[in-house]
């Protein structure tokens, strides 16, 4: 058995389960998105029951995705040859499927949904695909679901933003020497949880300029997000030094659960919350993502249909509210995931695949193809 948390061996390294774990995740976004979309509030779903409403299974999923990701692009910029040859394979995984998404949400959900006095002019069309260009989620009518609980077209696609500018960070301190890095990543990421539970115990949520959300999305909304992507780097670079530990991850577990109910939404939970939470939840991704006993290697074997499930799951959940209101809400969260996953499917074999070189790298490095993003 492994007695470390990544496994040294590189045949075990590369059999892992980030391709199951990666969907798992973007159908949790799915089923709390269900909630939110449908009730206009995830209060009452289980996770935000569980952990006191300081998580719930949208942020499991989310910030899930996060963490793999920092592990996986830390690991895609060492072995990177190149800066331009990282870039390009960001941009390649990113962006065609982000920019078909947008489009079919604009140019084909909306003047199905618009009210019938609506009209797209050659102007807006052109400001949308410019400014999606720039990751900015715009579209002609950002209001579109006027009638449904929740009124935004395609509110998951925030993160794309997020995690390509965090791509962008991991080139920025591709700078220092892999010593140096190994101690700056930690050091940062002490800061930024540190900065964020002095917020949050203020009650802070700072927002600054327009431009500058513009520029890189809410700022408030970076502390929460660079801890998990941060913790995913951690381990990767740190690999060599993190045991494998059933008995750590439950006391973890269990200090979280405790610091959420005991804490109540004072100091303590905040806490837990911050302090706790992200390098717990980024044990239990690697716990599972390499686990000797657990096989969910060739999960994607038939397509990575990860980030497309998350791209199109909630624009199909929002046409789903709109037009099927009288559903069951059993059946309305199974129509929500199966949908979202044939819309993934689809996005891999007409867009995404298109992109990758899968199948056109020597058969040793075709484990590159676990550099999917992780979506926000």
């Amino acid at each position: 058995m492994d007695r470390m948390l990544v496994p040294a061996d590189r045949g075990r390294f590369y059999r892992n389960n980030f391709d199951a774990l990666r969907l798992a995740m973007a159908l949790l976004v799915v089923f709390s998105h269900s909630f939110a979309l449908r009730f206009g509030t995830e209060a009452f779903e289980p996770v935000s029951l569980a952990t006191n409403g300081y998580y719930n299974a949208g942020h499991v999923g989310v910030w899930g995705f996060f963490i793999v990701s920092g592990f996986l692009i830390a690991h895609s910029h060492e072995r990177s040859r190149t800066i331009g040859g990282y870039a390009a394979k960001r941009v390649r995984r990113i962006y065609p499927a982000y920019l078909v998404a947008t489009a079919i949400c604009a140019f084909v959900v909306t003047p199905l949904f618009a009210p019938p006095d609506f009209a797209l002019t050659a102007a807006e069309a052109a400001r949308t695909i410019g400014a999606n260009l720039l990751l900015a989620n715009h579209f002609p009518l950002p209001d579109l679901f006027a009638a449904n609980p929740v009124h935004a077209v395609n509110g998951s696609l925030w993160s794309i933003r997020f995690e390509f500018l965090c791509y962008v960070g991991v080139a920025l301190l591709g700078v220092l020497a892999l010593p140096l890095r190994r101690w700056a990543v930690p050091l940062i990421y002490v800061a930024v949880v540190a900065t964020w539970c002095w917020l949050d115990l203020t009650g802070r949520k700072p927002g600054g300029p327009a431009l500058v959300a513009d520029v890189i999305g809410w700022p408030y909304m970076w502390f929460r997000v660079l801890p998990n992507f941060l913790a995913g780097m951690i381990v990767y670079l740190h690999r060599d030094n993190i045991p494998r530990s059933t008995p750590l991850l439950l006391a973890g577990l269990a200090a979280c659960f405790l610091g959420f109910h005991l804490g109540g939404h004072g100091p303590a939970g905040i806490v837990a919350a911050h302090v706790l939470a992200p390098p717990v939840m980024a044990y239990l991704v690697f716990w599972i993502a390499f686990h000797p006993r657990i096989d969910l290697s060739r999960a994607a074997r038939f397509g990575d249909i990860s980030y497309g499930t998350y791209l199109y799951a909630y624009v199909i959940q929002q046409m789903l509210v709109a037009q099927a209101a009288a559903l069951p809400f059993p059946l309305f969260v199974l129509a929500s995931m199966l949908l979202a996953l044939a819309a993934g499917a689809l996005s891999w074999w007409l867009v995404e695949r298109h992109f990758l070189d899968h199948g056109r790298r020597p058969a040793e490095h075709r484990p590159e193809r676990k550099e999917a993003p992780a979506l926000p």
